[in-house]
């Protein structure tokens, strides 16, 4: 026996609006998936975070001081808060790969709504056109300190990528008031005819300022020469260098190869800068036009004490 003798049958009004119920939540369903889709197919847009409301901007929660940059192509990205997980975590500053060329980081920032602040999180945006027109090159900003540079580091030139590399030596820095070795590295001359030139300090007024290291053209282009005339040295030269302390033993360099067969190797030598012996890293230069043989310079032990003579190019 049917233990339900009495069913309701249902009325054509009843199954029109089970019909209509479903089509709504089916339309419903479709749209949610198609705005999820989209929203994930806008790269790198600036989202706000799922986060409530504070009543005021959170502050760093470090200082950050960008480290050696690993490659050129690293960017650095500072420190700063996200939402994760149902709490605000701060992301200490680091280097980065860019996802794109051509495209620059954007700092999180605290976005002001009606009843506090929300975090607007960072992301990487593109960078805008360059100009037509070249703006006109910013001064460099000097460096210099009264702290003499500690002495050079001795490093190991490893195997050249391809022939056209040129051997860029490490050098003493100036990061966030320390001085900060900066390793050698092979770079890609930006054209031919180019030679680098390291990096230094000079002693200047009783402080030592930087010179950065940059590219110098090596095909000289001289006026004619003037004529023969013939000059006699009866006394030093004013800026002779006379100092009592001995120059200490000669360093042991690695030569790494040539950049070109027209090319000769200046050996390293002790100099005297900043009241104190100061060692010149060898280098491969090419010689000026009517040269050929390089004299080095040497100190000459005269009268109990040591005068440096420089060195210079002979025909």
């Amino acid at each position: 026996m049917d233990p339900y003798p009495f069913k309701l049958a249902a009325s054509p009004l009843t199954e029109r609006a089970i019909v209509r119920s479903t089509a709504f939540g089916a339309a419903l369903l479709l749209a949610l998936t198609l705005a999820t889709t989209a929203a994930a197919q806008v790269p790198n847009a600036p989202t706000v975070s799922p986060a409530p409301l504070i009543d005021k901007p959170l502050a760093p929660a470090a200082s950050d001081t960008p480290d050696e940059q690993p490659t050129p192509q690293h960017a650095w990205v500072p420190g700063h808060w996200r939402w994760n997980e149902g709490a605000y975590v701060w992301e200490s500053g680091h280097w980065e790969v860019p996802p794109a060329p051509n495209v620059s980081w954007v700092q999180p920032q605290w976005q002001k709504e009606a009843n506090g602040y929300v975090l607007k999180e960072g992301y990487w945006d593109e960078l805008p056109p360059a100009p037509a027109v070249a703006a006109a090159p910013q001064p460099q900003q000097e460096i210099y300190t009264t702290q003499p540079p500690p002495p050079p580091q001795r490093e190991v030139i490893y195997e050249r990528p391809t022939p056209v590399h040129v051997w860029i030596s490490g050098h003493w820095g100036w990061r966030a008031g320390r001085h900060v070795w900066i390793g050698g590295r092979w770079e890609t001359p930006p054209r031919s005819h180019v030679m680098w030139v390291p990096a230094r300090w000079d002693f200047r007024g009783g402080r030592y300022v930087f010179i950065p290291g940059y590219w110098h053209e090596s095909v000289v282009v001289s006026a004619p020469p003037p004529a023969p005339q013939q000059v006699y040295v009866t006394e030093p030269p004013p800026q002779q260098i006379v100092v009592v302390a001995a120059p200490p033993p000669p360093r042991h360099e690695i030569v790494y190869r040539g950049p070109g067969p027209d090319y000769i190797w200046i050996k390293g030598y002790w100099g005297w800068r900043g009241g104190r012996h100061v060692w010149i890293a060898g280098h491969w230069e090419r010689p000026p036009r009517g040269h050929r043989a390089w004299v080095e310079p040497r100190w000459e032990r005269r009268g109990g004490s040591y005068i440096f003579i420089e060195g210079r190019w002979g025909r």
